[in-house]
C-alpha cells in the first residue's frame, strides 16, 4: 500500500491525523531536523529476526532508546535475535532500509509480523508520528488508531518493555 493509498484508507474511515511534508529521510534522527517542535512520541523502527528466520517482528522504541537485546529475547519468548537484512525487508515488508513504518505491515501479505511496541514509547504521549509508507511525509495519530488500523488487517500489536 503506497502513501496515497494509506491516506486515502485513513480519510475515508475518518481517521483523524495530522500530516507533515518534509525531505526525505531515512532515520527518525533526521526527521528530527523537520519536526523537532512536534510533541507526538518519535520512534525508531527495527526489522528483527529469529536468528533460525522463523519469525519476525517490527519493533517500535522511542528514537533515542537502543534495543537490549537480552531482554528483547526474553519479551518475545525466542533465544536469538538479530536485524533482518535488506532482502528480507524487501521480501517481507515490500520497503529497503530506512522507508520502514509499522504501515509497511500492510505489505505482509502472510499477516504472520507482529508490531512490538515499546512501553516506554507509548506512556510517553498519545500520540505517535508515523511515516504513511513514504519518507518524504510524518503523520501524527494516536497509538490506539494505530493499533486499530494494524489489528483490522490482521496483524498483532503488542506493547512490551525493552
Amino acid at each position: 500500500m503506497d502513501s496515497q493509498e494509506l491516506l486515502s484508507l485513513l480519510d475515508k474511515h475518518d481517521v483523524t491525523y495530522q500530516a507533515f511534508t518534509h525531505p526525505a529521510v531515512s532515520t527518525s534522527k533526521e526527521a528530527d531536523q523537520y519536526l523537532k517542535d512536534e510533541t507526538f512520541v518519535k520512534c525508531k523502527n527495527l526489522f528483527i529476526k529469529t536468528r533460525d528466520k522463523k519469525s519476525y517482528f517490527l519493533v517500535m522504541l522511542p528514537e533515542n532508546k537502543k534495543i537490549d537485546w537480552k531482554k528483547a529475547q526474553k519479551e518475545l519468548f525466542t533465544s536469538s535475535l538479530t536485524m533482518a537484512d535488506e532482502d528480507e525487508l524487501m521480501e517481507k515488508l515490500k520497503v529497503k532500509r530506512g522507508l520502514v513504518s509499522p504501515f509497511s505491515l500492510l505489505n505482509d501479505e502472510t499477516n504472520t509480523i507482529p508490531l512490538v511496541i515499546d512501553q516506554e514509547a507509548m506512556e510517553e504521549n498519545n500520540f505517535v508520528g508515523v511515516h504513511p509508507n513514504d519518507n518524504t511525509k510524518t503523520i501524527s495519530l494516536q497509538w490506539i488508531v494505530l493499533a486499530r488500523i494494524l489489528s483490522s488487517y490482521g496483524h498483532l500489536v503488542e506493547e512490551r518493555s525493552f
